[in-house]
Formats: C-alpha cells, sequence, structure tokens
C-alpha cells in the first residue's frame, strides 16, 4: 500500500473516532489528510471503501497475531484458541475500532451494513474451522452453531461489563469461559442432532463472507516492491528477513516452513518505523498463502 493510500487511511481513522461515521464527510477526510479530492477518488470511491479498509487492517493484524500464536503448537490447544479469539478485541481496543462500530450502528445504510455483516461472518466461519480443529470433524454440522454462540455469551459478557462500568475487563478469562461452556453443550448437541444453522445457511454464510486469493506470484510481487522502498542501512534486520522471504518464495519449491518461520521475526522487524503497515499486509498474506498451500503439499507427499 501506497504512503498516500496510507496518509487517508490514518486521516479517516482519527476522524471516524473523533467526529463519527455519520459526521464525518469526504471533504472533512481531504482536509484532514492534506491532499486533494482527485487523490483521495484515485485510492476509494466513497467513504465506505475507507471504513472497509480500516476494518481490513484490523482483520490483518488481528490474523498476523492469531497465527503467531499458533505456529509451532498444538492446533487442538483450547487455551491457544482462546488466546485466539481474544486477539481481535485486544485489536479493537488498541485501533479504537469499537468507537467506529458504535458510532455506525445505528446507520441506514445498507452498503454500510453489509459491510459490517461481513466483518462479523468472517469472524463466525473463522471460529467454526477452529472449532473444528479443536474438537475434530465429528462437530463439523454444529460448527458454525457452536461459534455463533461462543460469540453469543462472549458479547453478551463484555456488554454487561460495560454497562456495570467494570475498569478491569479480562477478555481472556471471558473467552475462556464460554469456550468452556461450548465444550461441555457440545456432546448434547450431536446427540440431539437439533441444529438451528442449516447447511443451507452455512453455504449462504461462506458466500457472503469475500476472501481475496493469495498467488505465490502475488506475495512476490509485494515483496519485490517492499525491499525496493527500503534502505540498505534504514532497517538492515528487516530488510534481510524480507529478502531472505524472497529467496526463498523464488525457489522452484519454496520451503514452507522455512517462510513461516520468518513471518514474525520479519513483522516485528517493522514495528515502530513507516513499513509497520506494509509489513503487516505482506505478512497476512504470506500466512494465507502458507495455508492454501500447505494442504496441497501434503496430498502430493501421500
Amino acid at each position: 500500500m501506497n504512503k498516500r493510500k496510507r496518509q487517508i487511511i490514518t486521516a479517516a481513522r482519527e476522524l471516524f473516532i473523533k467526529k463519527g461515521f455519520v459526521d464525518t464527510s469526504i471533504n472533512d477526510i481531504i482536509s484532514a489528510a492534506k491532499i486533494s479530492k482527485g487523490t483521495f477518488y484515485n485510492h476509494f470511491t466513497s467513504k465506505n471503501e475507507c471504513l472497509i479498509a480500516i476494518l481490513d487492517e484490523g482483520r490483518e493484524e488481528a490474523s498476523n497475531r492469531r497465527h503467531e500464536l499458533l505456529y509451532g503448537q498444538d492446533p487442538t490447544d483450547l487455551e491457544i484458541l482462546t488466546q485466539q479469539v481474544a486477539v481481535l478485541m485486544h485489536v479493537n481496543k488498541e485501533l479504537n475500532l469499537v468507537q467506529i462500530f458504535e458510532s455506525i450502528f445505528h446507520a441506514r445504510d445498507a452498503e454500510l451494513k453489509k459491510i459490517i455483516i461481513n466483518y462479523h461472518l468472517q469472524e463466525v466461519e473463522w471460529l467454526a474451522n477452529r472449532l473444528v480443529q479443536v474438537f475434530g470433524e465429528e462437530i463439523s454440522p454444529i460448527s458454525y452453531e457452536c461459534a455463533v454462540q461462543a460469540f453469543g455469551m462472549i458479547n453478551l459478557t463484555l456488554r454487561a461489563v460495560f454497562i456495570a462500568d467494570y475498569k478491569y475487563i479480562n477478555r481472556e478469562a471471558i473467552v475462556r469461559v464460554a469456550l468452556r461452556n461450548i465444550s461441555v453443550i457440545i456432546p448434547t448437541m450431536l446427540e440431539s442432532k437439533e441444529i438451528l444453522i442449516s447447511v443451507e445457511m452455512i453455504n449462504t454464510i461462506q458466500n457472503v463472507v469475500n476472501y481475496k486469493n493469495v498467488t505465490r506470484e502475488m506475495v512476490i510481487e509485494q515483496l519485490q516492491g517492499f525491499t525496493k522502498g527500503l534502505s540498505g542501512t534504514e532497517i538492515p534486520e528487516g530488510l534481510e528477513y524480507a529478502e531472505f522471504l524472497l529467496e526463498e518464495l523464488q525457489r522452484e519449491k519454496p520451503k514452507l516452513f522455512i517462510v513461516e518461520s520468518l513471518l514474525t521475526p520479519f513483522r516485528k522487524a517493522f514495528v515502530g518505523t513507516e513499513h509497520v503497515a506494509e509489513a503487516r499486509d505482506i505478512a497476512n498474506s504470506l500466512w494465507r498463502y502458507v495455508k492454501i498451500e500447505q494442504p496441497a503439499e501434503s496430498s502430493k507427499n501421500r
């Protein structure tokens, strides 16, 4: 992502937090970002597109942290899942996305509602898939229902805590209790076979959720542009990680375990620099690329 687009997103986020999404105009964003109207429309077609970019940043940050938490760990470990679920809550707080959600809660914009629904459905689908990893393939038919019920418990508990104005919120504890409760009711759900979220509803959710396809060529192009924009003395460690990743990806058969092992130090090397957002985007693309390629690689080795 180029600097000018990042500049627009940063200005828009600050305004959405300060004034609220509905009360912020495109002219406000243009003025705060110190750009021309033409520059704005070169990058975004609407204010809603700015919002999507802001929400995507939060999801990408959460996605990176979740991959890093799981890397080298047992995917069936419920405590790892607890920490992964809590990550998005921490990111939303750090980026003040909760305030943005509140500012658009009562908006009557159909497109805006679709954006928010998509955001939440991505989270439901992610948790449903992780619950299958933790509890086994036998819960696949009820995985989405379990995910919805878990988020219902988590969100309503958080709301009660906020209403009570309780100062200290242990997000992990709230998630841990919700997941524990889900683990207890899973046998009853499987035995009763009474499912509210049907296969047809699951297919609808999967069709609504939009995921960008990631290919090796795409991430190579991202890394090439990124390394070209870095100087050799500015962030030598980060540049070295970027070059290692690029070199490995350009091999005929990249070693995915090497790519995975470099992603966390690569991302962290740019924390506190102007390149942090782009490094996060690249790391997230690479995590997704590895996830896509690993099943294909496993099947070839059988």
